[in-house]
């Protein structure tokens, strides 16, 4: 397959803009399109059985609490619709989730995601950000690491 293909949400404008124009000075073989999750998986298909790394970044919203943490089932939308989506197009295919998280994460929704992964991992960076360090879910299905 020539090049490497991403398929985003519904980005803000700035931030669309901001990525392509990244993109475009490490000269990255990436695309990143901008619109609906749902819409662009039914458009955007890879071979059955080809890897596919699914980044998952869903807006927060109200999701984020200062005395909870994040709550992976409030975000808009809820992260395990997301996966859900990847599930149905690429029930044959490995697939690795890699889902932005924050440090302090809601632990029943946390489990919950947990469980829908042969194998999970909270990877936590010492990089602060307003509301606390910045982390990576990583979730396989049909993959091991």
């Amino acid at each position: 397959m020539p090049g490497r293909e991403g398929i985003g949400f519904e980005f803000e404008p700035a931030i669309f803009a901001m990525t392509t124009r990244s993109l475009a000075l490490i000269n990255a073989p990436i695309r990143v399109y901008n619109g609906d999750f749902r819409t662009l998986l039914s458009e955007w298909r890879f071979p059955p059985g080809q890897r596919v790394v699914a980044f998952l970044a869903p807006p927060w919203a109200d999701a984020l609490n200062s005395e909870t943490g994040l709550d992976l089932g409030w975000t808009k939308p809820p992260v395990g619709e997301i996966v859900d989506a990847f599930e149905r197009v690429y029930a044959d295919s490995p697939l690795l989730y890699v889902i932005e998280v924050h440090e302090r994460l809601a632990p029943e929704p946390l489990a919950a995601l947990r469980e829908r992964f042969e194998w999970s991992e909270v990877s936590v960076y010492d990089l602060a950000g307003p509301t606390g360090r910045h982390s990576v879910l990583l979730g396989t299905r049909r993959w091991q690491p």
